[in-house]
């Protein structure tokens, strides 16, 4: 990262920090939207899109009522702590359930790929997009700025995720796209998921 980038963040920072002023923020799904766009047909929803929804067209957006990022002016559809609750969407609504960096903050991965899973349809796409953590943390540590404290798993990364993905029940799925780290820090793995029950 350069010194300017550097100064800028560390700026922000402060002022966020003491002074409670906000930045709009380029969000992680603008960094992966290319990739993944040819994934999200149909029907579908962005799970803590925090403004920035992967799709502006017939795609919901799921978030708090008041997400706590600013990454865009997507307004929320349906306002939902997705952590602590269920989503109140119908079983096998959407064609694709898209949801970045917000996996992570889920104490239970596999409960949190369980409600993504039961609101997407049979045959739909799962798209998940989060930090590898050790990477994050390296980046975070070299710029001089604070990680994300909602981050749960010191471990998380592309084996920890498939590794909860293989300990589902009633599953199985094709890998139709993958990523490790080839964008900084960010994990993307695009999953056709088959529901057995």
């Amino acid at each position: 990262m350069s010194f300017p980038s550097k100064f800028e963040r560390k700026v922000k920072g402060t002022l966020s920090r003491w002074f409670g002023i906000t930045f709009q923020s380029r969000s992680e799904t603008s960094k992966v939207r290319n990739w993944v766009l040819p994934y999200c047909e149909g029907h579908g929803c962005d799970v803590g899109f925090g403004g920035d929804k992967i799709k502006k067209t017939d795609c919901e957006g799921i978030d708090f009522p008041q997400p706590y990022t600013k990454t865009g002016t997507d307004k929320v559809d349906i306002g939902v702590d997705v952590i602590n609750n269920e989503i109140p969407v119908a079983d096998n609504t959407y064609d694709y359930v898209y949801t970045s960096h917000l996996i992570e903050d889920f104490v239970d991965t596999k409960d949190a790929l369980r409600k993504f899973i039961r609101i997407l349809k049979n045959g739909g796409n799962l798209i998940l997009v989060f930090p590898d953590q050790p990477k994050y943390k390296a980046m975070c540590d070299a710029a001089g700025i604070p990680m994300n404290p909602y981050h749960i798993h010191a471990d998380m990364g592309y084996d920890f995720m498939m590794k909860k993905i293989n300990e589902l029940e009633g599953i199985s799925y094709d890998i139709l796209f993958q990523s490790n780290c080839e964008i900084d820090y960010n994990v993307v793995i695009v999953l056709k998921i088959r529901k057995s029950a």
